[in-house]
This record gives C-alpha cells, structure tokens and sequence, in this order.
C-alpha cells in the first residue's frame, strides 16, 4: 500500500525503511516504535558506505532513518549518498547525541527533521508529516511531468499543424502560379492567333476591297466611294488587330527593367485607346529580379485595363516610387470611381491582381477616389545593410535589392 494512503482502523500501514544504524539494539528499538504508531515496517540496517550504497541501487525506500554518528559511517554521509541520487524520501536523523547547532546544519544540508533516541514519542508524527510532504512533492513533481508532456505533444501537434499549413499555402501559391501562366498563355496564344491569321486574312480583305475600289473609280462607278470607305475601315480593323496582337504577345518583360516596362506600357496605351498616359519615377527605382518585375508591370495593366474598359477613364497616371524599404507602384485614373462587387470571387481581374501581388509578398489596396480609382502595391525590398545606412544618410546609388516575400516564382 502506497504510504500517501492511510489504511482503515486497525490495519497498519506498510513502510519500507533504510535504518542506517550500527546497533541492532537500537535498530530494534526504532521498528518497534514504528509499529506502535501502526505501521507495518519493512527495514533494512546498513552501517557502511558500500552497504548503503547498495540498498539504495537494488530496492525502493520509503523513509530512511540514520544515527548521526556511527565508527566508520554517518547521517551527513549517508544524505549525500541519497542527494547523489536525487532520491526524494524522508530523511530523519535519529541520535542519542547531537546539539543544536550540529542538528541545523544538518537540516541546512537536506534532512527533514531529528529525533532524539529518549524521545522516540516523536518519532510517529515526524515520519508521517514527512510522508504527506514527500506525497504532496511527488504529486507535484508528477503535476509538472505530466504538464511537460502536455506541452511537448501540443508543440508538436502546432509544429505539425504548422508543416501542414505551409504544404496547403505552397500548394496554393503553385496553383495560382500555374494559373497565371495558363492565362498567360492563352494571351499569347490569342495574341498570335490575332497577327498570324486574323491580321493576314484582314490584309488580303484589304487588298482585295482596295483593288475593288480601284476598279470602280476607273469604271466611274457609283460606289467608288463606299468601296473606299469600306477599304479605309478595313485598315482601322487591321491597326487595331495588330495593336490588340502586340498587348497581348509582348507580355513577356524579360529584357527589361521596371521603368522601360512601364513607359512602354504607357506608350502602348496611348496609342492603342488615345488617352493620355504618364509615367513619373521618384527615388532610386533597384533593379528587381524577373518575377518581380514580371508581376508589377501586370499588376499595372491590369489595372489600366479596368480602368479604360470598366471605368471609363480619359487619363491614366503611373507612378513609381521607392522609400526607404518599399517600393510602391501606384496607378491613378479619371474614371468612374471602383464599386466593391457584392461577389468579389467573380472578378476574376481582381482575384488576378491579388494573387500577383501575393507571388512577391507585396500588399495591393485599391481605393476610390471622388475622381477616379488608385491601384496601389507596395512591395518590401531588402536592401544590403552598408547600402542602408548610406540611404539614411541622404545619398542616391543603384541597388540591387531582394523581394521579401515568397520565392523567386520566374517561369
């Protein structure tokens, strides 16, 4: 019976006891004082280093009793033999003769309490105060084990939790990348189709409706005119068709930095809808990797894109600024001013937008104005640590930054 459980009236308790004692008498003593306080004791006497040291290797303790001074052995050695082991158990001093002094050293060093051998009345109580105290410490000590293992496994429940969520997230970020460039190809492809055998069938239309005009002219046929105004619509058809091609086939920005990918754009805008459209660059604009490069200069046609079919704008402003660690790309237009769709999964320019921003870690807001709608993604850019304090300093020189955010995502 464990000793933290008192047995019913009349039934003694059983305790395992280490007398480290070199009087049998004295040993005797002791068990017998032991069983009139109703336990049922279990003891061992050593009188020796080796034979303690033993008892405590080969069996389990429930209470050690030990003489302060014996001829070859005593209490304070054999509590360093049980503190070696970090063994809890109750360690009482029992003397015939110790002063005060001696007894609080004692006591200083690790033993729970003495008794004097002519006072055994206080034996009983001492050894079951110090049962209930090293229960209570081993209910503790299991408490706080137990505790540890309930954090160890909800730690490594997170750490799995975490793996998994990271999976899901790099499976979505490959998903959206695959999408990005199925749509991507499917431009190109529409963009080839448009130039190869649309613009080609449109350019024969065209010599045909021109040779056709000729031949009314020279007959003085009534509907020259009309030939020609057919012919004349004909070739708008064919700039068109090939302004269309190039928007759609040259979204490829591989030999080009930001900024000339962005005056293109503008140039190419101006031409294709006749609207104005600007260009500024203000602070040191870096030289940023591929994809990030790539997803900006998308981000931005998209948006113009809306802004011209959608909002209806007459002019378009770029903007390209670099502060500090971030640089923003900012895209302003004159049109009707951007409604939050009650379904924003179903527009899908959107959705596209915000998924190229997450490919470099960037943030996309899009605010409306009470002229119009801004665009603005601000993507974080790690600049080496000599060419931050330079910066701070006020001076202007070309780096070389990274994109903080998910990895290089070129294809």
């Amino acid at each position: 019976m464990p000793a933290n459980i008192k047995a019913p009236a009349g039934k003694r308790r059983r305790l395992r006891v280490l007398l480290v004692e070199d009087s049998q008498s004295d040993a005797v003593l002791l068990t017998h004082a032991l069983e009139r306080g109703n336990f049922e004791p279990a003891c061992q006497r050593v009188d020796t280093r080796e034979a303690m040291q033993s008892s405590l290797d080969k069996g389990t303790w429930d209470l050690v009793l030990a003489d302060h001074s014996m001829p070859g052995f005593s209490a304070p050695e054999a509590l360093e033999l049980v503190k070696r082991r970090n063994l809890d158990i109750p360690f009482i001093i029992v003397s015939g003769h110790i002063d005060e002094d001696t007894a609080t050293a004692a006591m200083r060093a690790g033993a729970h309490d003495y008794v004097m051998k002519d006072r055994l009345a206080r034996l009983v109580p001492a050894v079951e105060r110090e049962l209930r105290e090293a229960d209570v410490r081993a209910d503790l000590h299991r408490t706080h084990e137990e505790l540890e293992l309930r954090v160890e496994k909800r730690t490594a429940d997170l750490k799995a939790a975490n793996l998994k969520l990271e999976q899901v997230l790099e499976e979505r970020r490959r998903l959206e990348n695959e999408l990005l460039e199925i749509a991507e190809n499917e431009r190109r492809r529409i963009g080839f189709d448009l130039h190869d055998d649309l613009g080609q069938k449109l350019t024969g239309l065209s010599l045909m409706a021109k040779g056709l005009q000729h031949r009314l002219v020279n007959e003085r046929h009534a509907l020259a005119d009309d030939a020609q105004k057919i012919q004349e619509l004909i070739e708008q058809a064919i700039h068109h068709t090939h302004d269309l091609a190039h928007n759609f086939s040259s979204l490829d920005v591989r030999d080009k930095d930001l900024c000339t990918a962005l005056k293109d754009l503008a140039a190419n805008v101006k031409k294709m809808f006749e609207i104005p459209c600007a260009l500024s660059a203000k602070g040191t604009i870096p030289d940023l990797p591929h994809h990030a490069t790539m997803q900006l200069y998308k981000i931005a046609q998209e948006a113009i894109s809306n802004a011209v079919k959608h909002g209806k704008a007459t002019q378009v402003f770029i903007a390209l600024i670099r502060s500090g660690d971030t640089l923003t790309l900012a895209i302003k237009n004159d049109g009707t001013p951007f409604a939050q769709p009650a379904h924003p999964t179903k527009r899908m320019g959107l959705r596209i937008m915000n998924y190229r921003a997450s490919l470099i870690g960037a943030s996309l807001e899009i605010e409306a104005n009470k002229v119009g709608t801004t665009v603005t993604c601000a993507v974080p850019v790690k600049l080496p640590r000599s060419q931050r304090a330079s910066t701070r300093s006020g001076e202007s020189e070309e780096i070389e930054p990274e994109i903080v955010g998910s990895g290089d995502q070129s294809r």
